[in-house]
């Protein structure tokens, strides 16, 4: 598909806009995705293309983002035109990060589900400047009830409160976001299990195997205070591995609100209250570990038809591997309408990274 140039306030995309966007530098232009992360396109057009004159900060242009996939709006950011340069850098994120400058007001609920929690954000007042609720929609298929705290102590942007941070709807209820337009949809599971082997030297010819520290916790510390400031309770527990690395990694955790003692015979929660509290959370999180992930090189058709967050049995000798992970990342040319690569496994990203981290070549 040839991506189109949009102006800024398109919302139906039933025109052909501003014009085609043909002349993309080949191998340049990329649309990446990763699962509860990043989702953006990025290219290169030579000076003087068809319509790369028009290509301006907050226009959109409208492209295909895997195979076979309908398009999708992604707002320019960042266009470069080095005065030396006969090209044209662009860089567009997916019109949701729209939903940075949203900001939710601090809120709990004793016990709501997720589409509730969904309902709660575009209530009237609950968001700062309020959505058009006409054109953005949010839904979710998790019916599993949970209690909800979404940061009572400062406002976090809309985005932020759906997922990438702690006490966001992705933390507590746990699933996977998709982003379809205008339409935010929390998944308990947006993909599928494929069946697909995948092996070296037989329809993967190259792949890189990474492992990464960032999701590595080897302590956790856990703190309660009073409203007041008045009483301050701790407790840590450590992890079997702890003597594996050369440091202590270790991760703060609030039990302020998640501590049940009887305040009217106690000031402050128990050692064993705390301790009992901060074990409860270190079970139910998935954080000890590490972030594991292959990418591959070349991707063969066979695997053209997969989809973000499909499973798929990854078989590699050299790496002791023969398991089933995740599709996390995908990287999709729209003009030659197919993956360029495939990471397979783990990856720690925050779905608020900015355009600034991408500028700066974190990807």
């Amino acid at each position: 598909m040839i991506p189109y140039l949009f102006e800024k306030d398109e919302t139906t995309f039933e025109t052909c806009g501003l014009g085609a966007l043909p002349s993309w530098i080949e191998d340049t232009i990329e649309v990446i995705e990763e699962r509860n992360g990043e989702y953006y396109l990025q290219g290169e057009l030579p000076v003087g293309g068809l319509h790369v004159d028009e290509l301006a900060e907050e226009r959109i242009i409208w492209s295909a983002p895997a195979p076979g996939e309908p398009a999708q709006p992604f707002r320019i950011r960042h266009v470069e035109k080095p005065d030396e340069s006969d090209t044209v850098k662009v860089t567009a994120q997916h019109v949701s990060y729209q939903l940075t400058e949203n900001i939710c007001k601090p809120t709990s609920f004793r016990t709501a589900s997720a589409q509730q929690a969904l309902d709660w954000l575009t209530g009237q007042g609950h968001m700062v400047p309020q959505i058009d609720t006409t054109l953005w929609s949010f839904g979710s298929d998790i019916v599993l009830a949970a209690p909800v705290q979404i940061d009572p102590d400062q406002p976090m942007s809309v985005r932020a409160t759906l997922g990438g941070e702690e006490k966001s709807l992705v933390d507590i209820f746990g699933g996977e976001l998709e982003w379809d337009n205008w339409a935010v949809l929390l998944n308990q599971r947006r993909g599928s299990d494929t069946g697909k082997v995948i092996r070296y030297a037989v329809n993967l010819e190259s792949v890189s195997f990474v492992v990464d520290v960032a999701g590595l916790i080897t302590c956790y510390y856990g703190y309660w205070r009073d409203s007041d400031g008045g009483f301050y309770k701790d407790a840590r527990i450590d992890m079997p591995n702890i003597g594996d690395y050369a440091y202590p990694r270790v991760a703060v955790v609030d039990l302020s609100g998640k501590v049940e003692y009887d305040d009217s015979t106690q000031n402050a929660p128990t050692d064993a209250q705390m301790l009992a509290a901060l074990q409860a959370y270190v079970d139910e999180c998935d954080e000890n570990h590490l972030y594991m992930y292959i990418t591959t090189g070349a991707v063969p058709d066979d695997l053209q038809d997969l989809k973000l967050c499909d499973t798929a049995t990854v078989i590699h000798p050299n790496y002791d591997m023969n398991q089933t992970v995740k599709l996390v990342k995908t990287v999709f040319d729209p003009i030659k309408e197919k993956y360029k690569q495939l990471t397979f496994g783990e990856l720690q990203r925050n779905i608020t990274d900015t355009i600034a981290g991408l500028l700066r070549g974190v990807k």
